[in-house]
């Protein structure tokens, strides 16, 4: 057999798989149509098809594609070798079993396939490990070993599913479309968790799309996947790897040699949607020559779904299920409009264009079960009617059947115009707010400056509130404070959003209208909660709540006096009653009349938060993807609520120990914020957000300049809250940095600031012992920093007792504590300790790919394990630590470098 070079089997590849798996007879018509457009190409893949006949006929495929005749018996560590389960550009197959006896598990061996043994691919096989070892989803293939068997192949060992190509199961079992859509809902799901860590898959088709026999859906082979966060690496990855992928599922910018990133999988996940609703490809049906193949992927738009259903034949054998010509008319139906929309936007041919990501992809698709509004259509009156009607069939027919009794009544005809009139006179004081604001907003946009000259937004807030200074009071003038005091607000400029809500809620008890009174105290119990005047806040927040009219009409005003109630219970450390309100803002917003992407991405946002400071990182996860893709679809992702969003998800991945993920996400954060070159726009909350994500990474310097930063812009605006969090991550800074003197001070200036605005048992308290024990530590006295640990965890768990947020906190107490242990010669607690954060943190990885608090814990049980002398189990669980915070911190960072010490 001749010697391949790499660049000549990546481009063959492809090509040779695609006739492989075509049947015999049809092998020939298409290695002729391929010679009429690239002779030597088909030379090649005749030649290759030539030698895996032979090969075939040898037996030789049956073992090690390297030529050390792997067989069935065969070992692989604790596996043996049982049958070869399939094979491909990518690699070769084999099924195997545990074989040491402790428990029964079929799982799948991936070998390199022996044509590109040596020639640079193994670089890109381990690649697939690493790859693969770090998602953990429910709907992806579990990454179980990995290892070089003894002639020195590397190899896999991949969780086995035992099932069919999605598309297969579909159409064997006849599955109707809407459970076609919820499989690949979980399709997307997958898709999108390795998205969100970064990893593009590239490869998207049926065959690496099985569904188990159970039903489970599991998205196999990231063998091909381009990493994202490094992109010089993954530029000269996708240069050795070449035109690696499945032509049939390419996107057009894979075809073009253009850049890949999320939206190439989007597209090849759009093909795979079309091939579910309508049994065919985008292209027609096949076979294909490549040349036509591609022309379809650059330039032709393929069919819409609706219109393939009309032309299927009866009893189409392309068809996900035989149906005769009625049949196929009422799943046109059902494709036309929405599924056509969504489908189209998937496979646009300008990434641009698609849906931003698999999530945003995903949330079109349940909008569509559920009969509401979708993002991949034109929005219409007429359509949000057919959707709300469809939605609430039931309810409409019954209020139908009411209005048509009463109308037999003369009653009902003066309750119908009594009715009438209050929504007319609703309707006339809506629409005269509405252009008050409108008339407000451009006199602020335009006759503000006459001169032109600039005006930043604080400029023109002082402007606008010495205007409506000067009003008439009314409810519009109460609005328009409101307006300019939640602005103030949410710019961290707490001292001058006071005195104007104080004014407007005054102004608001003054009315007869109790949803202004309402409003009026909401706003400003929310902006109390920022200046950490807790108590007021809530008492003003009860009293809204209290307030509050029932009547629909009034639907928005209420959850926005929810989730201002929610805030102000997530500062007093009231976690569940915070999710409870946001709870119910969601529930008002949905089953009120003005329920809007806008809002939804709201709610979506503000529970994410609360999820994520109770510690329900599975659920925050879930609701910051969800927004995430939202304000994308929304075009909103450069906004004040990017930075928000932005900078809570970045404090997520900084829970559940991902803070180099979090870098990232606090750097875009900046980036939207900053004023040309500088970083004086940034929101003091952020900087000190991305001092924390410094000191963690070991950045000292860089943390100590951008927490002194929050520090001082803070004391400029007057915001309590991040003055008090700057002090104490100062406190903690400087500690690392060996100035104890100047660390005490810190947490000397806070501690009275927390005593004053926070209530007792506030897991904030916790966070203060946490700094008295590393200054402690600091000072050569374990005793007394396991002292201030122990009392620190004993205020979180009362805490969690009582309803209140810090569990996020406990793991990492549990494994400084399980330091200090040792630091005072008690090896056992040590042990004890860290496993008691390990099972803290067990529930909550599942989330993640790495994390450094499981790290952090790993080398803490690893540490004790030494000292008590069990090597082994030192070294075991050292190597899982390694594992952990090399991926979260970095390779470089002093942990990771005694994780890496202790393994060896």
């Amino acid at each position: 057999m001749p010697k391949l070079h790499p660049d000549w089997w990546q481009e063959v590849s492809p090509y040779l798989d695609e006739v492989l798996a075509l049947p015999q007879e049809d092998r020939s018509p298409w290695l002729d149509r391929l010679r009429a457009e690239s002779p030597e190409l088909a030379d090649r893949v005749q030649q290759l098809m030539a030698q895996h006949a032979m090969l075939a006929r040898d037996g030789f495929l049956e073992g090690d594609p390297l030529g050390a005749e792997y067989s069935p018996g065969q070992v692989f560590g604790t596996y043996v070798l049982v049958s070869v389960a399939g094979s491909g550009g990518m690699g070769t197959v084999w099924r195997a079993k545990r074989n040491d006896g402790r428990f029964e598990r079929d799982v799948a061996i991936k070998l390199l396939p022996f044509l590109v043994a040596g020639s640079g691919n193994e670089d890109r096989f381990k690649r697939e490990g690493a790859i693969l070892g770090r998602l953990r989803h429910p709907h992806i293939a579990e990454l179980i070993d990995a290892g070089l068997s003894p002639t020195g192949q590397p190899y896999l060992i991949l969780e086995f599913v035992d099932g069919q190509h999605i598309d297969q199961y579909c159409d064997e079992r006849q599955v109707d479309m809407d459970a076609r859509i919820r499989f690949f809902l979980d399709v997307l799901d997958a898709v999108s968790h390795a998205h969100s860590n970064l990893i593009v898959h590239r490869d998207i088709k049926p065959s690496n799309v099985m569904v188990s026999k159970e039903g489970s859906v599991k998205l196999l082979d990231f063998g091909i996947a381009r990493l994202l966060e490094d992109e010089t690496q993954a530029s000269a990855q996708t240069n050795r790897s070449g035109g690696a992928m499945t032509l049939l599922f390419a996107a057009p910018e894979q075809v073009k040699g253009e850049p890949v990133t999320t939206r190439t999988d989007v597209f090849a996940l759009g093909v795979l949607l079309y091939l579910l609703l309508t049994g065919r490809h985008p292209a027609g049906p096949g076979p294909y020559s490549s040349a036509s193949l591609v022309r379809s992927i650059v330039d032709t738009e393929a069919p819409r779904p609706s219109q393939i259903a009309l032309k299927q034949s009866q009893q189409s054998p392309e068809s996900p299920q035989p149906r005769s010509a009625s049949n196929a008319k009422r799943l046109a139906q059902v494709l036309r409009g929405d599924l056509d929309n969504i489908v189209a936007k998937a496979i646009k041919k300008n990434p641009a264009e698609r849906y931003a990501s698999a999530a945003a992809f995903a949330e079109d698709l349940r909008r569509y079960l559920v009969h509401r509004p979708v993002l991949a259509r034109p929005d219409s009156l007429g359509y949000r009617t057919t959707k709300f009607l469809r939605r609430n069939r039931i309810a409409v027919t019954l209020a139908t059947a009411a209005v048509l009794a009463l109308a037999t009544g003369i009653t009902a005809i003066v309750v119908q115009a009594n009715r009438a009139r209050a929504e007319r006179d609703f309707a006339f004081l809506e629409l005269e707010r509405i252009h008050q604001h409108d008339a407000f907003l451009d006199f602020l946009l335009s006759d503000a400056a006459p001169s032109g000259r600039p005006f930043t937004v604080n400029e023109l807030l002082g402007r606008a509130d010495k205007i409506v200074e000067k009003q008439k009071p009314s409810p519009s003038q109460i609005d328009l404070l409101e307006w300019i005091g939640i602005d103030y607000s949410s710019q961290d400029q707490h001292a001058l959003a006071r005195p104007i809500l104080e004014r407007a809620y005054h102004l608001a008890q003054q009315s007869s209208d109790p949803g202004v009174r309402a409003g009026g105290a909401c706003a400003l119990g929310y902006a109390l909660s920022r200046d950490e005047d807790l108590s007021r806040a809530e008492a003003l927040i009860q009293e809204g709540l209290h307030e509050m009219p029932g009547d629909p009409r009034n639907a928005i005003d209420r959850v926005n006096c929810l989730r201002q109630g929610s805030e102000v219970a997530r500062a007093r450390g009231e976690i569940a009653e915070a999710i409870r309100r946001m709870e119910t803002a969601r529930q008002v917003l949905r089953s009120s009349r003005f329920d809007s992407d806008e809002y939804e991405m709201g709610t979506s946002l503000d529970l994410a938060s609360m999820d994520s400071e109770a510690g329900r990182d599975q659920e925050a996860l879930a609701e910051f993807e969800r927004a995430g893709s939202l304000i994308v679809a929304l075009g909103r992702d450069e906004t004040g609520t990017a930075v928000v969003l932005y900078n809570d998800w970045a404090l997520e991945l900084d829970q559940v120990g991902r803070p180099l993920d979090a870098e990232k996400l606090y750097r875009r954060v900046i980036d939207i914020s900053r004023d040309n070159a500088t970083e004086d726009a940034v929101s003091p909350m952020v900087l000190n957000n991305y001092a924390r994500i410094q000191h963690q990474l070991d950045h000292l310097p860089e943390a100590a300049d951008y927490a002194e930063r929050a520090y001082a812009k803070a004391e400029k605006t007057g915001d309590e809250l991040v003055l008090s969090q700057s002090l104490l991550e100062r406190s903690r800074i400087y500690c690392a940095e060996h100035d104890v003197a100047r660390a005490e001070a810190m947490l000397a200036e806070v501690e009275p600031r927390l005593r004053k605005a926070l209530p007792p048992g506030h897991y904030a308290f916790a966070a203060i012992l946490g700094a008295k024990s590393m200054i402690a530590m600091e000072k050569h006295d374990p005793q007394e920093a396991q002292q201030r640990l122990t009392e620190a965890i004993a205020i979180v768990e009362s805490a969690l007792k009582n309803g209140g947020a810090g569990a996020f906190y406990l793991p990492s107490l549990y494994t400084d504590r399980s330091v200090v242990d040792l630091a005072v010669g008690h090896a056992a607690d040590a042990e004890v300790d860290a496993r008691r954060a390990l099972a803290a943190l067990t529930p909550n990885e599942g989330a993640g790919v790495v994390s450094s608090k499981l790290g952090h814990a790993f080398l803490a049980e690893a540490r004790a394990f030494a000292a008590e002398g069990k090597r082994e189990q030192a070294r075991a669980t050292a190597a899982k630590a390694l594992e952990q915070l090399r991926g979260s911190i970095g390779p470089d960072h002093p942990d990771t470098m005694a994780a890496n010490q202790l393994a060896h």
